[in-house]
């Protein structure tokens, strides 16, 4: 008598997928933490290790794999057509680089009241210098 076996593969599937997505959602906080960290560059090897994963898994996801690269290339400021950045990431990056403009803006105006201040003096220090010329010169 031959048994024919019950396979659950339905439950497998889901199973499956459900790992998947938990996985997903565990990079994509990982991700999302070394976007914050000014140590840790974002790479498939520091990602894979964060979050706990090999780095096959990152590369065989193609959402994640392109989440990566897009990402890196967006910190090492290298424009590529062939990755295509998330929404998020390129208002974060556009943010970033916002912000980095305003530190800059402000450094220049307080570099251009320096140099007004240094301008002032040195036109006050000329008046002092002609006057004590002119005294030199009566003695």
């Amino acid at each position: 008598m031959v048994r024919k076996h019950n396979r659950n593969t339905e439950g497998l599937k889901e199973f499956a997928e459900k790992k998947n997505q938990e996985t997903i959602e565990k990079v994509n906080k990982v991700i999302d933490r070394l976007k914050r960290s000014k140590t840790k560059k974002i790479n498939f090897k520091t990602v894979a290790e964060e979050a706990g994963v090999s780095k096959a898994t990152l590369y065989n996801n193609d959402i994640l794999k392109e989440r990566i690269l897009s990402l890196r290339a967006i910190e090492k400021g290298i424009p590529n057509d062939n990755i295509v950045a998330t929404p998020k990431d390129k208002i974060k990056a556009k943010d970033d680089k916002i912000k980095k403009l305003y530190e800059e803006i402000k450094k220049l105006k307080e570099d251009k009241k320096n140099l007004i201040i240094q301008l002032v003096e040195m036109e006050e220090l000329k008046d002092e210098n002609k006057k004590l010329r002119e005294r030199l010169e009566i003695i």
